[in-house]
């Protein structure tokens, strides 16, 4: 359920982005009026053949899908979109990926950044500023640090969207951890990967 609802913003906010006008499901309402407030107020804008538009690096083997190529404030770079609680380190492996590939395309020579894009949605308590997320019909409750409501006691706003986006200009050394991770993978998996030709 919870990967349900994170393909459901993931796939409203791509139709969005370039124009589109799909019926927003009640359930991720709010979310999704966040990031058009967001997406108004930073200008970001996208090409309708750079979403979901599938990569391939031949010199390191690999291929993925990026969500966009975007341009924001000028910059023009690599755009992800999740849906998680927060933006993790490890997203940074998957974009320099892209960008090692991408940056291979004489096409795309002002690619020069990446952001990640992370919608979501909670409610917050009025009383002492826990957040609770609901995601595939649990409640994961985040307490302050201090003063949280005693026997967790809140009283919860409304939803509300969350929108956060955070740049990644450097690249390279996080491309680097991606090889060393994509070796270690390749090890793991000898095995089948010889059986499949991927190794000799």
């Amino acid at each position: 359920q919870s990967a349900k609802e994170g393909t459901l913003i993931h796939e409203t906010v791509e139709k969005l982005l370039i124009g589109e006008k799909p019926d927003i499901d009640p359930s991720i309402a709010p979310a999704v009026k966040a990031f058009l407030e967001f997406a108004d107020k930073n200008n970001i804008q996208v090409d309708s053949t750079h979403i979901e538009k599938r990569i391939f690096n031949p010199e390191h083997r690999y291929a993925g899908t990026i969500d966009a190529l975007a341009l924001i404030g000028g910059k023009f770079g690599v755009l992800d979109i999740k849906t998680s609680q927060s933006i993790y380190r490890d997203y940074n492996l998957q974009t320099s990926a892209y960008m090692d590939a991408l940056t291979r395309d004489p096409l795309l020579a002002g690619l020069n950044t990446r952001w990640i894009l992370r919608i979501d949605q909670n409610k917050g308590c009025l009383r002492c500023g826990a957040t609770m997320r609901s995601k595939g019909g649990r409640d994961k409750i985040k307490n302050p640090t201090r003063g949280a409501c005693i026997e967790n006691n809140h009283e919860w706003s409304e939803p509300r969207g969350v929108v956060e986006l955070k740049e990644f200009p450097y690249w390279q050394a996080d491309f680097d951890a991606f090889l060393g991770a994509k070796k270690l993978w390749e090890w793991e998996n000898e095995y089948w990967l010889k059986k499949i030709s991927y190794l000799a």
